[in-house]
């Protein structure tokens, strides 16, 4: 019996593989630089309206090197890998983000 195409809500295979990473690495490196952004210089909630230089700064500086060592584990790195992968999860991160400051904005 063939693998059920889907794993939980998402796909097995999706923009992810296009760029060398797989499912859970591209969700991990999603999830820890979307956490880096609430919290670096504490919750993002507490401070709405602060300076959000350093949290983007930090969590979009992650990508990078999370994504080439996720590309070197699959033996899958060469820097145009790692430059594709980094802006589409830059990317994806900048929609994640936006729609969680709205949430939290409206929420207030």
């Amino acid at each position: 019996m063939p693998p059920a195409p889907l794993f939980g809500p998402l796909p097995r295979r999706g923009v992810w593989n296009a760029v060398g990473l797989e499912r859970g690495q591209f969700l991990a490196i999603l999830a820890l630089s979307v956490v880096l952004f609430l919290f670096v210089d504490g919750p993002l909630w507490r401070h709405l309206h602060d300076n959000h230089f350093s949290r983007i700064v930090v969590s979009y500086g992650a990508i990078p090197p999370l994504v080439a060592l996720a590309l070197h584990r699959n033996r899958a790195a060469t820097l145009l890998r790692i430059v594709e992968a980094s802006a589409l999860l830059a990317l994806v991160k900048l929609v994640v983000t936006a729609v969680l400051l709205l949430a939290v904005a409206a929420g207030r």
